[in-house]
């Protein structure tokens, strides 16, 4: 933790040490457009808009680090990555991106804007969860939260009525609202002691009555649930893409929010980026313990909600076989809720891990059935395509089948049955 007196502000010239430990334990993320950067995934891996192959977000990240550890300027970052981008072939003289093999890219380019949104939402998601981590620490002395913005024609209205809002630290409005929660913005926290709100009078209220879901726009044609907060009449939600506090919870949105990118994002583009992000072992615990989480909640809910949880996507080489018969679409593999409740059990939840290695896999008509297997023997899953990917459940209530009651005389086997 960083001594007492560190000013973790949001200023580019700054070099807390929390940001810069927090920034090495990035991943990538890969997506082209503002939409395909999920919520927690600012926060939790290294993202860039328009930017997809390895080598280029490599360069990027080993840039953008040295100016966090250095304490650059933006436009040092400027001038040190844009001759990278041009040799790459990303950034052609004439500002157009060199489409890659499938030329998805063709006419996307990186601007002097894209350059500066790069590089100041990644710093200030670096700061927002290295000054997170102090503050939680320091909780149980500096309960109460005060959000601060930065007063001046640059800033938003909303945002600049929304400074000084308070609430308690475990307020549930903070899950969505601690900043950054939106691009360009340079709001942060200030924690105060209970005597501190008392002293000035602050009145410190619960929020969590006024929180409500809302539909936003999420990419062409598309929308998305997100919370938003009833306050002072108005709506507050967070920027598409945002909505979700920047050090909480990293390793398990690493998996949620990336295959939630299944909807806005190539299918082998998301296959990819799914299977590597999941075959990181403290990851697919995290999912695993989050879906486990989310399936004890509403299996005891009283009024069913429409939630959903991703449990994985549709593996590289299951992908290729698909293709070959002509069927396409999104990847992410998801259980909902009313199907956890029609079907109650522990099964759900093993489903992130058993998915990664099938006994085998069919495709029965327009359904695709896995077979799985693990201690409790062999059990099955059907999913059915839908737009954002397949919705899974359970076959026979998550009992022990064998492939003869489950799959028809017409069902192709895609993926041979392993040892």
């Amino acid at each position: 933790m960083p001594k007492a007196d560190v000013d973790l502000g949001y200023a580019i010239g700054l070099k807390p040490e929390e940001a810069i430990a927090y920034f090495e334990s990035k991943g990538y993320a890969t997506g082209f457009n503002w939409h395909d950067i999920e919520a927690r995934a600012h926060a939790t891996s290294f993202t860039v808009a328009g930017v997809l192959k390895q080598d280029v977000l490599e360069d990027i990240h080993k840039s953008l680090r040295e100016h966090i550890v250095n304490g650059g300027t933006l436009r040092d970052f400027e001038r040190q990555i844009t001759p990278t981008l041009i040799r790459k072939g990303w950034l052609a003289d004439r500002t157009r991106l060199v489409a890659d093999d499938d030329g998805v890219l063709e006419g996307k380019q990186l601007t002097p804007r894209r350059l500066r949104t790069i590089f100041e939402t990644n710093m200030q998601a670096a700061y927002g969860a290295g000054r997170y981590a102090e503050q939680m620490a320091n909780a149980e002395f500096r309960p109460i939260w005060e959000r601060v913005a930065v007063m001046d024609m640059h800033t938003r209205p909303l945002h600049a009525r929304l400074n000084g809002f308070t609430a308690r630290y475990d307020d549930p409005v903070w899950q969505f609202m601690y900043p950054p929660d939106g691009y360009h913005c340079r709001c942060r926290i200030r924690a105060r002691t209970q005597a501190d709100a008392d002293r000035m009078g602050i009145e410190v209220k619960s929020w969590e009555q006024d929180i409500v879901t809302v539909q936003q726009a999420w990419g062409p044609k598309e929308t998305r649930d997100v919370k938003a907060l009833r306050f002072n009449g108005e709506l507050y939600t967070p920027d598409a893409g945002f909505g979700h506090n920047p050090g909480q919870g990293w390793l398990s949105s690493l998996g949620q929010r990336l295959m939630d990118k299944s909807a806005t994002t190539t299918p082998r583009i998301a296959s990819q980026a799914i299977h590597e992000t999941l075959s990181e072992p403290a990851v697919l615990d995290a999912v695993s313990d989050d879906v486990r989480r989310w399936v004890d909640t509403v299996s005891v809910r009283q009024k069913t909600r429409g939630d959903l949880r991703r449990v994985g996507g549709i593996q590289p080489e299951l992908l290729n076989r698909l293709e070959e018969r002509g069927v396409n679409g999104a990847i992410t593999l998801s259980i909902h809720e009313e199907d956890v409740r029609l079907a109650p059990g522990p099964m759900w939840s093993e489903l992130p891990v058993l998915l990664r290695q099938p006994a085998g896999v069919w495709l029965d008509d327009d359904a695709l059935v896995w077979l799985l297997s693990g201690q409790n023997g062999t059990r099955a899953v059907r999913g059915v395509q839908s737009d954002d990917g397949w919705r899974l459940s359970l076959v026979n209530a998550g009992a022990t089948v064998t492939p003869g009651d489950v799959l028809s005389e017409r069902a192709a086997q895609l993926l041979e049955l392993k040892s």
